[in-house]
């Protein structure tokens, strides 16, 4: 999908939610859900079918975190049903709990590991690090974390678990993380004084 135009789609969607929500001249409403229209039509020829959900209130980056769990100079990643390719636990972020609440239980969920969480090391705008695009705009939290405990216990979304070494990575889901999450990670296990990276 050409970055351009999932920008400009991007673009008109939110302008046209801004209106939805603030609108109260119900001509201007009409317009505005007319934009909206043209938003998910604009992707059309990439995306046959794809209709922009109308998103209330005025439209923000969605939050994805990722956990970096290091032992013995290993990092914890986990292969998903999904598409066969490995990533660092994590996902979106639900509503009604906190960043850390949600890091801890995706680990758990998906690895059956415990940890605790060190620092937050990096907060990333996705389209700034070199991901396939897609529709949602969103930011990437990545949580240095300590393993406390636990064994290997995938849950239905994963194939598998397992620990690398940043040499030996497996393949990765370019859509969830990228071996720079995982030098991101290192680089703070080895000086935990550093400061967040932000974009």
């Amino acid at each position: 999908m050409p970055h351009d135009l999932l920008a400009l789609s991007r673009e008109i969607k939110g302008i046209a939610e801004t209106g939805l929500r603030y609108g109260d001249n119900e001509f201007d409403r009409q317009r505005y859900q007319r934009l909206h229209a043209i938003a998910s039509e604009l992707l059309a020829s990439e995306l046959p079918g794809f209709r922009w959900p109308v998103e209330f209130g005025y439209p923000t980056p969605k939050l994805d975190a990722r956990a970096a769990v290091i032992e013995d100079g290993r990092i914890l990643m986990v292969r998903e049903a999904c598409n066969g390719l490995w990533t660092l636990p994590g996902g979106w972020m639900d509503a009604g709990h906190t960043p850390t609440q949600n890091v801890l239980r995706e680990i758990e969920e998906e690895s059956g590991y415990r940890a605790e969480i060190v620092k937050l090391a990096g907060v990333w705008d996705k389209a700034c690090h070199n991901h396939p695009p897609e529709p949602e705009y969103s930011y990437k939290m990545i949580f240095l974390c300590r393993l406390l405990g636990g064994e290997p216990a995938p849950d239905h979304e994963i194939l598998e678990v397992g620990w690398f070494t940043p040499e030996d990575l497996p393949e990765m889901c370019p859509d969830r993380a990228s071996p720079d999450y995982v030098h991101l990670a290192f680089r703070h296990h080895a000086d935990p004084s550093l400061p967040t990276e932000v974009d």
